[in-house]
């Protein structure tokens, strides 16, 4: 899999130099010598393809584990619109948008997970020192005091690569982390700049507003927030507006913009709008978030070190006999 980060870089190299003028194949040529590893075998099947006959989308849709389903109905759309350039760029910008929250997150987890993992090491020295277990059995309390914490980690992780395998899975999670507190706003935002960003991208690249409300709602990226949207496919359908089908619970100033953008005939300049707006909130909740898991993780480490403790003292005889529990 390559990282997010590496991949926005690839799509503006490639955007700069098409830019520039230059050819894909030669775009492609410059932009791989400075990759390394996974990501250089990737981009060079990609060009290999290229230069058999492929289109990129064709190239790119190779290779699902690595271009997200949005990029490949961009790149699709861009070529037959001569936009190629542009919606790279765009995707670039996108997936730099990612990879910082992404990293944002991560950042603020090491420091907890490192108190985490040390405070079990350091509460169940004593017991330990005291002679009272043997190494065995102190790196089996360990074991035992991290296991409720890694378990749910890794129901999660399993459940996250196998969503898209098991549809009622990904509803699940998707309906999931919509019901975390400060995360459900994040990620219901996150969702909307996703729709608005994959429709902005599909219209500006000439496809037919049918397909971009259509191609848009499997971009969203969240089954229950794509739910708000799909009355939108249904009206362009029938004729209408696709503010007019939107659900109500979307935010009335996003739904007045887009309303406002398809009565003025400037619709691509309000969907990015949206699409910014959105964008701002989500990093905002994101933020939000990052600051208060750690403070959530310090409060459980904090309950169970008192719990180990107490327990700790009961089997120190000159405690056992004060306290009860």
């Amino acid at each position: 899999m390559i990282a997010r980060g590496k991949l926005a870089q690839a799509y503006y190299d490639s955007a700069t130099l098409l830019d520039a003028g230059v050819p894909i194949l030669r775009s492609l040529d410059i932009m791989i010598q400075g990759r390394q590893g996974y990501s250089k075998r990737v981009f060079s099947q990609i060009r290999e393809s290229l230069s058999q006959g492929s289109s990129l989308a064709e190239s790119m849709d190779r290779h699902r584990n690595i271009f997200p389903e949005m990029d490949r109905m961009v790149i699709e759309a861009a070529e037959t619109a001569g936009s190629l350039g542009d919606s790279l760029k765009t995707l670039s910008q996108w997936h730099e948008f990612i990879h910082r929250i992404t990293w944002r997150m991560i950042a603020n987890m090491g420091y907890p997970l490192f108190i985490l993992h040390a405070a079990f090491f350091i509460v169940s020295f004593p017991a330990l020192f005291l002679g009272q277990i043997g190494i065995g059995g102190y790196f089996g309390n360990i074991f035992r005091g991290l296991l409720p914490f890694y378990v749910p980690v890794a129901l999660v992780v399993a459940s996250i690569l196998l969503r898209d395998r098991i549809p009622w899975l990904r509803l699940a999670l998707d309906w999931l982390v919509l019901r975390i507190p400060i995360l459900n706003r994040a990620v219901y935002h996150l969702s909307i700049c996703r729709y608005t960003k994959a429709f902005g991208m599909l219209y500006k690249a000439g496809v037919p507003i049918t397909e971009c409300t259509e191609r848009a709602t499997r971009a969203t990226g969240n089954r229950i927030v794509a739910r708000l949207f799909e009355g939108g496919n249904a009206s362009v359908r029938q004729g209408g507006m696709a503010s007019a089908g939107f659900s109500p619970r979307l935010p009335a100033e996003y739904r007045d913009l887009w309303r406002i953008g398809e009565e003025t005939g400037e619709l691509d300049k309000t969907v990015d709008k949206i699409a910014e707006i959105a964008a701002d909130r989500a990093d905002l909740f994101f933020k939000e978030f990052a600051r208060w898991l750690p403070i959530v993780i310090y409060f459980v480490i904090l309950i169970v070190t008192v719990i180990m403790i107490l327990k700790m003292a009961r089997q120190i005889p000159s405690f056992s006999g004060n306290w009860d529990f």
